[in-house]
C-alpha cells in the first residue's frame, strides 16, 4: 500500500510541476506587475489548463504512455524554478495569517483530509460520476492510444480538459493519484480566492477568513472529491473575475479569454461566463480607462476570439465526431445538428431529467427572491450535499445597508447577480462554486463594515456566526469522508467492504485477469465498465445511446458476438432489469454463476 500511495503522491507532484513549467510561458500574457498571489494562480491554472488542451488536441491521433512521458517530463523540468518561487511565495503569504490562526487550522485540516481520503481506491456504481464517465474516458483513452468519446456513454464528450489530466495521472500514478490530485485544484481555488479578496480591498487578514469559509462549504467541497472537476473549473472562473476587475491593457483582455476559454473546454457551463463577464465589464467601463464605445467592444472581440480558439478543439472535435459540438445535443438544435449514437427519443429524455432535476424548489418569482435563504438552510434541494454555511447570509446584506463604495465590490455583486440569475433556470448547487467564491468575499466585506460601525455585542454575535459555519462545514465534510479514511488507514477493513462497493466485483475480477478474455459484451446499461480493464462492448448506453445500428436492444448483439470480436458476456440482474441472456442460447458456456452476476463465454 505504501508503494501505491507514494505513486500517487509523484504523479500529482509532476503534473504540477508540468502545470507550473507550462504556465512559465504564459507568464507574459498578464504581465509581471501582478502581485505574488496573482501570478501563482494565473501560471498554475494557466499552465494546467493549457497542458491539458494541448494534450487533448494531440490525443486524437495519438496517446500513449511514452507521449504522455515525453511531454510531461520536459514541462516538469520546466516547472522547477517557478515552483520554487512560488513556494517562497505561499511562505510568505502564510506569514500574514496573523490573527488568523484558526481560518489557517481549518484550512490545513480540509486539506489533509482531501490528501488522504485521496488516497482510497475510486468505488461506487453509476450514481458516482467519477466512475461513469470522469475516470471512465481516461482509461478507455490510455487502452485505445487516443482520445475518443466512449460510445455508449454521452458524457464522455462533455468538454475533458480536465479529465486529459486525470488520464496523465492515471498513467503515472495510478488509479488513487486523481483522488489525491484534489488537493491541487480545492487548493488553487482557495488561492485565486484570496487573491479576489485582496483585489477587492481585503488584506492578508481578510483573505484567509475568506479561505475559511470557502474551505469549510460542503456545497463547495462536494465539487472537490475524486474525479470532480467543478472546483478546477470554478477556479478557472474566479480567475476570470480576478482580471475582470482591472482590465485595462489588451494583454488582460487575451488573458480573460484565455480563462474562459480554458472554462469553455472544463464545462458546458462555460459558455454562460463570458456574457456575465462581458456584462459587468461595462459596469466597469469607465474604471477600466476606455477612450470610447469601439474601444471597449474591440477588447472584448479579443476576449472572446482567445476564448472561442482555446475551447475550439473541444467542440470542433465533436462536430466531427459526433455530429453536434454540443452532446447530447439540446433539442433545439436538432434541425441544424444529427447527432450520432443518440436517438431524438433519448435526447428528449436527457433533457427531461435535466430540467427536473434542475427544480431546484421551483422557478417562480417566490422561488427566485428565496434564493438566499434556501442556499442557506436548503442547498440538498439543489443536490448540494450540505449548504454554504451561515456567514454569506448574515453578512453579505451588512455590506449593502452600510454602503459598498468601492465600484469594484459593487461589479462583484452585480457579477454574482448576474450568474445566480443564469443559474436559476438549472439549479445544480456544484454549478454555482464560482459564486460561492463571491460570495464569501462579500461575506468578509460586509463583516469588515459591521465591525467598524457597531460594538462588541455585535462583534461577539459575528463571531459565533463564523465559528458556527466553520464547525459545521468541517463536521459535514470530515463525516462525508470518513469512510474513506478508514479504508486509507485500515487496509484490512478497505478489503472487507471492497466487495459491496464495487458492483459485480466476482465478474470483473475473473475478467480481468483470465488471459481469453479480449472483448466483453456487457448487456446491462447500468453496469459501470470503469472496473474493467479489458475492451468492451455496451449496445445500449447508460442514457439509451445505441452503439450498434439496428440494434435498439442489448439482447439482439447476442448472435453477432463472434462478428463483433467478443469473447465473453457479462450478465447481471440489477434494479432496472433482470438477466438477459436467453436460457440455453446457443454458442455461449456459463463460466461464471454467481447471484445477480453471470459470465459466458463465447464458443
Amino acid at each position: 500500500m505504501t508503494f501505491l500511495y507514494a505513486r500517487a503522491i509523484a504523479a500529482v507532484a509532476v503534473v504540477a510541476l508540468a502545470g507550473a513549467g507550462a504556465g512559465r510561458c504564459l507568464a507574459p500574457v498578464w504581465g509581471r506587475e501582478r502581485s505574488g498571489l496573482e501570478q501563482v494562480v494565473f501560471t498554475m491554472l494557466g499552465g494546467l489548463g493549457v497542458l491539458g488542451t494541448l494534450l487533448f488536441v494531440v490525443g486524437q491521433f495519438y496517446f500513449t504512455r511514452g507521449l504522455l512521458a515525453a511531454v510531461l517530463v520536459p514541462a516538469a523540468a520546466l516547472g522547477i524554478a517557478p515552483a520554487k518561487k512560488f513556494v517562497a511565495r505561499g511562505w510568505h503569504f502564510c506569514r500574514e495569517r496573523a490573527g488568523a490562526k484558526g481560518a489557517a487550522g481549518v484550512i490545513a485540516l480540509v486539506l489533509l483530509i482531501t490528501a488522504v481520503a485521496g488516497l482510497a481506491e475510486v468505488r461506487g456504481d453509476w450514481e458516482n460520476d467519477a466512475v461513469a464517465y470522469h475516470l471512465l474516458g481516461p482509461r478507455v483513452w490510455l487502452r485505445d492510444a487516443v482520445i475518443r468519446p466512449v460510445p455508449d456513454n454521452c458524457h464522455t464528450a462533455f468538454p475533458q480538459a480536465a479529465e486529459v489530466l486525470f488520464a496523465a495521472l492515471l498513467s503515472i500514478g495510478g488509479d488513487r493519484a486523481p483522488g489525491v490530485f484534489a488537493v491541487l485544484p480545492l487548493g488553487l481555488f482557495l488561492l485565486a480566492v484570496a487573491a479576489l479578496a485582496r483585489r477587492a480591498g481585503l488584506g492578508g487578514y481578510g483573505a484567509w477568513w475568506c479561505m475559511a469559509l470557502v474551505v469549510s462549504m460542503p456545497a463547495v467541497y462536494a465539487g472537490a472529491r475524486t474525479g470532480f472537476i467543478d472546483v478546477w473549473y470554478a477556479s478557472l472562473v474566479m480567475a476570470a473575475v480576478i482580471l475582470l476587475l482591472d482590465l485595462r491593457w489588451p494583454a488582460d483582455f487575451a488573458a480573460l479569454g484565455l480563462f474562459c476559454g480554458l472554462a469553455m473546454g472544463t464545462k458546458y457551463t462555460g459558455l454562460l461566463v463570458a456574457p456575465a463577464l462581458a456584462l459587468t465589464s461595462a459596469y466597469l467601463w469607465k474604471k477600466s480607462g476606455h477612450r470610447n464605445g469601439r474601444e471597449f467592444l474591440a477588447h472584448w472581440m479579443l476576449a472572446g476570439g482567445v476564448a472561442c480558439l482555446v475551447a475550439s478543439p473541444f467542440y470542433l472535435r465533436n462536430w466531427i465526431l459526433l455530429g453536434s459540438p454540443i452532446y447530447p445535443t439540446p433539442e433545439a438544435l436538432l434541425r441544424f445538428f444529427h447527432p450520432k449514437y443518440l436517438p431524438v427519443a433519448a435526447i428528449r429524455e436527457f433533457q427531461e431529467y435535466m430540467w427536473h432535476r434542475g427544480a431546484g424548489l421551483g422557478r417562480g418569482p417566490l422561488a427566485y427572491l428565496a434564493l438566499p435563504f434556501h442556499l442557506t438552510y436548503q442547498t440538498s434541494r439543489f443536490h448540494g450535499a450540505g449548504g454554504i454555511g451561515l456567514a454569506p447570509l448574515a453578512f453579505a446584506p451588512m455590506l449593502l445597508l452600510f454602503g459598498a463604495r468601492e465600484k469594484s465590490t459593487k461589479a462583484l455583486a452585480l457579477l454574482a447577480w448576474v450568474m445566480t440569475s443564469l443559474w436559476f433556470l438549472q439549479q445544480e448547487s456544484r454549478f454555482l462554486i464560482p459564486v460561492y467564491g463571491i460570495a464569501a468575499v462579500l461575506a468578509v466585506l460586509g463583516w469588515r463594515a459591521m465591525l467598524a460601525r457597531t460594538g462588541r455585542m455585535a462583534a461577539a454575535m459575528a463571531l459565533a456566526v463564523v465559528a458556527i459555519s466553520l464547525s459545521y462545514g468541517c463536521f459535514m465534510i470530515a463525516s462525508a469522508r470518513s469512510e474513506e479514511l478508514h479504508r486509507v488507514v485500515s487496509p484490512s477493513y478497505a478489503e472487507r467492504v471492497r466487495a459491496q462497493q464495487i458492483p459485480y466485483l466476482a465478474s470483473f475480477q475473473y475478467l480481468n485477469e483470465t488471459a481469453a478474455v479480449r472483448k466483453v459484451l456487457i448487456l446491462d446499461r447500468s453496469v459501470p465498465p470503469y472496473y474493467l480493464e479489458r475492451d468492451y462492448l455496451k449496445p445500449i448506453g447508460q442514457w439509451d445511446e445505441q452503439v450498434l445500428p439496428g440494434v435498439t436492444r442489448a439482447v439482439d448483439a447476442l448472435p453477432r458476438a463472434q462478428e463483433l470480436g467478443v469473447t465473453h458476456v457479462l450478465d447481471v440482474q440489477s434494479t432496472i432489469a433482470p438477466f438477459q441472456v436467453p436460457p440455453n442460447f446457443p454458442g455461449l458456456e456459463l463460466v461464471v454463476d454467481l447471484p445477480e452476476q453471470r459470465v459466458y463465454r463465447v464458443l
